[in-house]
């Protein structure tokens, strides 16, 4: 199947990030595991396990203690995912909003109003190269400072007219816009995730943030479902290149 570079890049990132979850995810329970057979023994987490490095300094905490530290490191992992994917989802629109600037520039420039360039600048960059290059960093830049994936996602892809299945945007936007809440709001949901989307995860303002491999799974596959739409109706209409 065609795709962009983008998307192969994105597609890679997204196999990298799964391996990581799940072998995270693997070893904390299997150290969950042996340690809470080891409970009723007594001792620390790390003779529980069999190890005495020093530089695990952090786990010389009684056995009995190894349910509140490995689930944190459980839940932590999941939260990480959720952020690293809204990383690369950012990776992605701005790989296309390049791919996108060789076939029209105009339209990539002009998704933001007042850019413009200083003669001083001009002569600094040297080269055409170079100020595109310039243009669409400082485009992407100033469309992701709206904190908004919707508006990031609607703006970088709005001159396409797009047509993308609503299902599809929705269940990958309801769990990207779970990293503005990750970083910004302590992981709890707010009054608006709330409205637009506490139903679906049984959340109410105020609650944390489901943190588990179900969510993260949805959250990875609803992305990844997302963005190949995305990339082929972008090939279909001539927007980007192919790479077969």
């Amino acid at each position: 199947m065609a795709e962009s570079i983008s998307h192969q890049r994105f597609r890679n990132r997204i196999e990298q990030l799964e391996q990581h979850v799940q072998a995270v995810d693997l070893s904390v329970s299997y150290a969950l595991d042996t340690t809470k057979a080891k409970i009723a023994a007594g001792g620390t987490i790390l003779g529980a396990l069999g190890k005495t490095h020093a530089k695990y300094s952090r786990l010389k905490h009684p056995v009995n203690h190894a349910p509140r530290i490995f689930n944190f490191s459980k839940s932590l992992n999941f939260e990480h995912a959720v952020i690293t994917l809204y990383r690369y989802f950012g990776e992605y629109l701005r790989g296309v909003l390049e791919e996108m600037y060789t076939k029209d520039p105009l339209a990539v420039v002009g998704k933001v109003q007042g850019n413009s360039l200083q003669f001083h600048e001009l002569v600094a960059l040297g080269s055409y190269q170079a100020i595109a290059q310039k243009m669409i960093d400082t485009t992407f830049r100033r469309l992701e400072d709206e904190r908004s994936t919707t508006k990031l996602f609607d703006k970088i892809l709005g001159h396409t007219k797009i047509v993308v299945t609503q299902v599809t945007k929705d269940a990958a936007l309801k769990h990207l816009e779970m990293r503005h809440l990750f970083i910004h709001n302590n992981g709890k949901c707010d009054a608006l995730f709330e409205k637009n989307y506490g139903a679906h995860f049984g959340l109410k303002d105020g609650n944390d943030l489901p943190t588990n491999y179900k969510t993260t799974s949805a959250a990875i596959n609803s992305v990844v479902a997302l963005l190949k739409e995305v990339d082929q109706f972008l090939i279909a209409g001539s927007f980007i290149p192919a790479r077969v």
